[in-house]
């Protein structure tokens, strides 16, 4: 066969050796970092209040995710390159522009490590790579107006919720704003406790879930969709535990506290497991039409079990 009629492999051509690529990652990431520094302080002292005490687990979590989603990295044309160096200068541009607004120019740090993975990787990791850089969204705060027009309906929704199950249970509960009154002490439900803490923390890993696990559209939908009202009713049973201590043991600042601590520990694995049980229903109420055909392909009909069963008995 002649030198010109040899046919090119097909398919993505895989680097012979990834440490390289990895190694400028690595160093571009830190470099980014560097550059970022003062915003990431920024982010650090909201990571100290109680509203995004979580902010500490998504980078971490976001590292976990891109080690277990990798996949062999290809040869990166010269064109996803300059498109990934145009949207680091577009990255920094925005970050001038929105200097001022604190948040909104955390949120240009996510459209620059994009355009790392794009100088990087090229498309093929922007695949598997790019959405944990949208779940890195997740450790910074929300703006404050957005803040404010979300915690008040929050707030309202958990009083409301918290006294109704409360009644429900037999105490006396009486709602005033986002106080409610028991017997003999009363929860204020504040800030803090209104849930929006719980709620980022459940989309994050609603999101992290749907990255480790290949499923149907609109199977994450729904977890999505879920990971909001399962939020709320995690802080409501909080709440009314709260509430059912204080009144089995009013008056004890010391029993409160330790109640109060440790209802907010629990609310996390509480939230996983609805969430795991969410999945687990549609897993067995749902099944792929690939799966059901396979199963109906090795049922045996009524005819073949008879003429089996004679053949066995002749014999």
């Amino acid at each position: 066969m002649a030198s010109d009629d040899v046919i090119a492999p097909e398919g993505p051509q895989l680097l012979a050796s990834e440490k390289p690529v990895w190694t400028l990652f690595g160093l571009l990431l830190l470099v980014l970092i560097w550059a970022y520094w003062n915003m990431l302080r920024e982010a650090y002292f909201a990571w100290q209040g109680g509203l995004y005490s979580h902010g500490y687990l998504i980078p971490v979590l976001s590292a976990v995710l891109l080690w277990l989603r990798r996949k062999p990295l290809e040869v990166v044309p010269d064109a996803h390159r300059y498109i990934g160096i145009g949207i680091l200068i577009v990255a920094m541009l925005l970050r001038g522009f929105f200097c001022a607004y604190t948040v909104f120019d955390m949120w240009t740090f996510i459209l620059a490590f994009v355009g790392i993975i794009m100088v990087v990787g090229g498309l093929s990791m922007l695949k598997w790579a790019g959405p944990v850089a949208f779940l890195l969204l997740f450790m910074f705060p929300i703006p404050w107006s957005m803040e404010q027009a979300i915690l008040a309906p929050l707030q309202k929704i958990a009083t409301i919720l918290s006294a109704g199950c409360l009644q429900i249970l037999g105490f006396m509960a009486v709602r005033d704003g986002n106080t409610i009154h028991l017997a003999n002490t009363q929860i204020g439900i504040v800030e803090q406790c209104s849930g929006l803490r719980m709620t980022t923390i459940l989309l994050a890993l609603s999101v992290a879930m749907i990255l480790m696990n290949e499923r149907a559209l609109w199977e994450d939908i729904v977890v999505l969709v879920f990971a909001v009202p399962i939020a709320i009713a995690t802080n409501v049973a909080r709440i009314v535990v709260t509430g059912m201590m204080m009144s089995f043991f009013p008056n004890n600042p010391g029993v409160d506290k330790f109640v109060h601590d440790a209802a907010g520990i629990c609310m996390v694995p509480f939230a996983i497991m609805l969430l795991v049980v969410l999945q687990t229903i549609m897993s067995h109420l749902f099944v792929e039409e690939e799966e059901f055909q396979k199963s109906t392909d090795l049922m045996e009909s009524p005819r073949e079990i008879f003429w089996k069963d004679k053949q066995v008995i002749e014999d």
